[in-house]
């Protein structure tokens, strides 16, 4: 296995702590007034492009070594859906919204069937956990056809979504001229294409491609990495009402995502057990972003009586507390019994 590729399955726990440490901030309305740090905190959704790179990643590895397709969505669907459940149905007593409203709208939180259908008519903030079941869903069937046809089955997938994204840029802006066209399914949409690279990413892994890259295929790919990065902060700063409505404004993390996971695994193989906290977060991403949002919602008076520091540490303290205490409710009750 190729040195690069091998440390992104060594390190693949740490990215994902990494990735939504990245996102956590991003949520966060309030910022700090330093230029670099906004930027980064503006940028936390590539944190999203992280987790699919790295589920298509992983979902090869499984695939590859699964013998029971029934196996196979047991295992993906357990480890999500009933931790899920269990989190609207919390949110669900705390609103104490018991009405027929009410329950319809847990309903279709729980199926997450409202992130589809809804669009931006009511709040849904799990869009991820919507996208990424699908992925599941389709991804044995994705396998089987790679095997049979090869590379081209992945380039046509992330054509596709390539595709997806480009029209719904045309239907917003020149169709509708209406930037809300289609809902926040774009947040989907966009995901396509890193999810299938992350898949060959994978297929390289584990079938044992022995890729060898020289120096100025190095340097290309940080050079490209680069200029992705200068591409969103002049997005940023001159064009932010125009690329962020749309599509256009998650197209570099399509080449930043794998050129980034690579320097941070190298990164993390350099310190060595320190490496573990992000390990040790990455075990609780699916619960710190489950968690995270409500608590900034809240405790979104805090950053009126206390300074912007201690306010996003007090929501951090808080969205971590909650988020090991899913975990351990998960991990003790919820998988023994499904």
């Amino acid at each position: 296995m190729n040195y690069y590729l091998q440390l992104l399955s060594k390190h693949r726990g740490a990215l994902m702590g990494f990735a939504i440490l990245w996102i956590m901030p991003h949520h966060i309305p309030e910022h700090t007034g330093i230029l670099l740090l906004d930027f980064i905190q503006s940028i936390g959704y590539g944190g999203v492009d992280i987790f699919l790179f790295l589920s298509g990643f992983g979902l090869y590895f499984s695939m590859s070594k699964e013998t029971s397709l029934k196996h196979y969505y047991k295992r993906r669907f357990a480890r999500i859906l009933p931790e899920f459940w269990l989190f609207v149905i919390c949110l669900f007593l705390l609103r104490r919204n018991f009405n027929a409203a009410g329950l319809y709208e847990m309903v279709w939180q729980a199926s997450t069937l409202g992130f589809w259908f809804w669009g931006d008519g009511k709040p849904y903030l799990f869009w991820y956990i919507s996208c990424i079941l699908v992925f599941y869903a389709i991804f044995p069937f994705y396998f089987k056809l790679f095997k049979k046809y090869g590379i081209k089955v992945p380039l046509i997938a992330i054509g596709f979504g390539l595709l997806l994204m480009i029209s719904y840029a045309l239907l917003c802006e020149c169709v509708y001229d209406n930037e809300e066209v289609g809902g926040l399914t774009i947040l989907a949409y966009a995901r396509i294409p890193i999810f299938f690279i992350g898949a060959i990413f994978g297929h390289w892994a584990k079938d044992g491609c022995s890729i060898v890259l020289r120096r100025s295929h190095k340097i290309i790919a940080l050079v490209a990495t680069i200029a992705s990065f200068v591409a969103l902060y002049l997005c940023e700063q001159f064009f932010l009402e125009y690329m962020r409505p749309c599509s256009l404004y998650y197209y570099p993390f399509i080449i930043i995502t794998p050129v980034l996971c690579i320097v941070l695994a190298l990164c993390f193989e350099k310190l060595g057990r320190a490496a573990k906290v992000f390990t040790f977060i990455g075990g609780l991403s699916l619960e710190l972003y489950m968690c995270h949002t409500y608590v900034y919602i809240l405790l979104g008076h805090l950053y009126v009586h206390f300074c912007k520091p201690i306010s996003w540490m007090i929501v951090f303290i808080i969205s971590g507390i909650l988020a090991y205490c899913f975990h351990l409710v998960n991990k003790k009750v919820l998988q023994r019994l499904f």
